[in-house]
């Protein structure tokens, strides 16, 4: 059978876009979809997280992933993402092919959302150990707001490609919602909740979750009605899976910071409101 693999690497939401596009095409051309995870096993300090969810799992071999990557004179097999720009060639393809990037747009898979919704489930939510903010959320109007800094600050590497929202981007962002939302109520995700206390200062009342991991806060946050998102592909999947359909999402309107050299503007879908960071 013709075979799509997807290189995963990066945290979940790379992981997330890698998986979509490839599923994708996959659905669209019945192909059998794998996965090389060589680069998460020898590079990066991230894990395979997709187990979490019910996905198509399989793993190519390495005769495989070589086969696919090398070069052809007549046949194309091997897709490599060139600085984030949308490559529309890579819904056309047909037959076996390795597909290396970030894939960081849902045109990729926009008209699969249903399957890719589906697939992007937990297997089960044992995680959950604050189950009182999970309720109070789903009966409120929450507005979840996601604030990526830890690596962002810590990292040099990664700090020359994204720079912390700003305070303003976040302000402008809560007043949006507060035109557009009744009543409501802001909850405040981080993978450095004390950085937030001691740096920015809401002048709304605002929520802290005692959260207790990702999967915590990527469930709470896409089952808030609303998002205020970071510049990071995991704050971008839990508003793309939240499925309130009156929804109202607010993305920064600058992905990355001009030194990446990085075409981000498929990044943020069309129907999201866009706010200068």
């Amino acid at each position: 059978m013709n075979k799509i693999i997807t290189q995963l690497n990066g945290g979940l939401g790379n992981q997330f876009f890698q998986y979509a596009v490839a599923k994708a095409i996959a659905i669209n051309n019945n192909l059998e979809l794998s996965f090389d995870i060589n680069e998460l096993i020898s590079y990066t300090f991230r894990g395979y997280d997709l187990n979490n969810f019910n996905i198509e799992e399989n793993f190519a071999c390495d005769d495989e992933i070589t086969q696919l990557k090398r070069k052809r004179v007549f046949k194309r097999t091997y897709f490599k993402e060139k600085r984030g720009k949308f490559m529309p060639e890579v819904l056309k393809i047909k037959n076996s092919a390795y597909l290396q990037g970030f894939w960081q747009s849902e045109k990729y898979f926009k008209t699969v959302s249903d399957v890719i919704r589906k697939d992007f489930t937990f297997k089960n939510l044992d995680f959950i150990k604050n189950q009182p903010i999970l309720d109070e959320i789903k009966q409120t109007n929450a507005v979840s707001i996601s604030v990526r800094c830890k690596d962002y600050i810590e990292n040099p590497e990664t700090a020359k490609v994204h720079n912390v929202c700003s305070m303003q981007y976040y302000k402008d962002a809560i007043q949006y919602m507060k035109k557009n939302v009744e009543n409501p109520i802001f909850y405040i995700f981080s993978d450095d909740i004390e950085w937030v206390k001691e740096n920015f200062k809401f002048d709304e009342p605002v929520v802290l979750p005692n959260t207790s991991n990702w999967q915590e806060d990527l469930y709470f946050m896409q089952n808030c009605k609303h998002n205020i998102v970071a510049n990071s592909s995991f704050s971008w999947w839990a508003a793309w899976l939240n499925q309130n359909p009156d929804k109202i999402v607010v993305a920064p309107k600058k992905w990355y910071t001009d030194i990446a050299k990085v075409d981000y503007k498929s990044v943020v879908p069309g129907n999201w409101v866009k706010i200068r960071v």
